[in-house]
C-alpha cells in the first residue's frame, strides 16, 4: 500500500486464479457464501449487506472471466482490509490497481473497469472490524509487464519475461524496457494445469488422491510427510511440465539459450528447482511482483498528473 500526500491510498491487488496478492499478504482465493449464518470464527470472515462469507480458504474453480458475479468484488474487499489493517486505517479512499493477463489486456480492460465503477463505495465487516472503502479510481496494468516496472529503467536491451500464473503463462518481450507486443502472447500452460496432471499420475501410479498443498510443498521444496515414492513422481512431474512450457517458448520463436530471461512471481520457484540453470537465465520469485508493480506504476501516472 501507497499513501499518498492527499489522504488516498494506492493498492495494488493481484487477482489469481490460486491465490490473491497484494503488496504484503497473500491468501486463498476461494469464496463460499453462508447466507445469514455468521461464521463460527472470525478468521477469512466477511459481512457485505446482510450476507456472510469466507473470503480466503482453499482454492475457487477456474472461470472464464472474473466480472460475472460478485467474487471479484468480494476478494478484492478482503484484499483492501488486509492493507488497511497493516496501517491502522479502517476508512480510506483508495486507488485500487489491479491487473490483467498481457494478451487479454486490450480486449478486457473497460469491462474491469466496468465491473469496480458499479460498486465504488464498499462498507463491510472483515474479521470482525467494520471497513469504509470508496473507490476513488481505477488503474489496469498487463500482468508480467507490471512485475518488473520498478527496474524498467536499467533494462537496456533485449529481455524475456516470464510469468507462470495459476491459468496462463504471460510471455513478454522487451526491447530497452518497452515491450514489443507482437513478441508477446499468453500461453495456456501453468501451475493449476500442472498440479493437476501431477495428481493425476499420483492417482494412476498410486491410487491415491493428493491435495495441490501438499504437492506444492514439494514444488517449493518444502518439508512433507509424503512417502519418497509419491515425492519422486512429483518431482518428475513438474520437471516434465517445466520442461514443455519451454519447449512450447521455443517454439513460438523465443531463444532461450541466448535471450536474457527472467522467470517472475510464484512460478519462478518451479522453473528454479526443476530446470537446467544456464547463465542468461535469472528468477525473481516475490510472488508479490505483480502487485507492487501495479502500485507503482499507479503512483508513477499519478505524479505525472500532479496527483501524487
Amino acid at each position: 500500500m501507497v499513501r499518498l500526500d492527499n489522504g488516498k491510498c494506492i493498492i495494488g491487488f493481484d487477482n489469481g486464479y490460486q491465490f490473491g496478492k497484494t503488496a504484503r499478504a497473500l491468501f486463498g482465493n476461494g469464496v463460499h457464501g453462508m447466507g445469514k449464518v455468521e461464521p463460527s470464527v472470525r478468521e477469512h470472515s466477511l459481512k457485505y449487506g446482510r450476507k456472510f462469507y469466507k473470503v480466503g480458504e482453499g482454492r475457487a474453480a477456474i472461470t472464464e472471466d472474473k466480472v460475472s458475479d460478485e467474487d471479484a468484488r468480494l476478494l478484492t474487499m478482503a484484499a483492501v482490509a488486509k492493507e488497511l489493517s497493516m496501517e491502522g486505517i479502517r476508512k480510506a479512499e483508495v486507488i485500487l490497481a489491479v491487473g490483467l493477463p498481457f494478451s487479454d489486456y486490450g480486449r478486457e480492460k473497460g469491462r474491469l473497469l466496468e465491473y469496480y465503477s458499479q460498486k465504488p463505495g464498499l462498507r463491510y465487516g472483515y474479521e470482525g472490524i467494520r471497513y469504509e472503502v470508496d473507490i476513488a479510481r481505477v488503474f489496469v496494468f498487463p500482468q508480467c509487464y507490471s512485475a518488473v516496472a520498478p527496474r524498467l529503467g536499467n533494462m537496456e536491451g533485449s529481455y524475456l519475461i516470464v510469468d507462470i500464473g495459476s491459468k496462463t503463462t504471460d510471455a513478454v518481450y522487451l526491447e530497452d524496457g518497452i515491450p514489443v507486443e507482437r513478441r508477446s502472447v499468453t500461453v495456456e500452460r501453468a501451475m493449476v494445469k500442472w498440479l493437476r496432471q501431477i495428481q493425476r499420475d499420483l492417482q494412476v501410479q498410486h491410487g491415491k488422491d493428493i491435495p495441490e498443498d501438499e504437492i506444492l510443498k514439494v514444488i517449493l521444496r518444502q518439508e512433507t510427510l509424503l512417502p519418497r515414492a509419491y515425492v519422486t513422481l512429483i518431482k518428475e512431474g513438474i520437471r516434465e511440465q517445466v520442461h514443455m512450457l519451454e519447449l512450447e517458448l521455443r517454439e513460438r520463436g523465443y531463444d532461450l539459450d541466448f535471450c536474457r530471461v527472467i522467470y517472475v512471481g510464484g512460478g519462478a520457484v518451479a522453473v528454479r528447482n526443476f530446470s537446467e540453470r544456464r547463465p542468461n537465465i535469472a528468477y525473481d520469485c516475490d510472488i508479490h511482483a505483480n502487485a507492487k508493480g501495479y502500485e507503482y506504476l499507479a503512483r508513477q501516472i499519478l505524479r505525472s498528473q500532479g496527483e501524487a
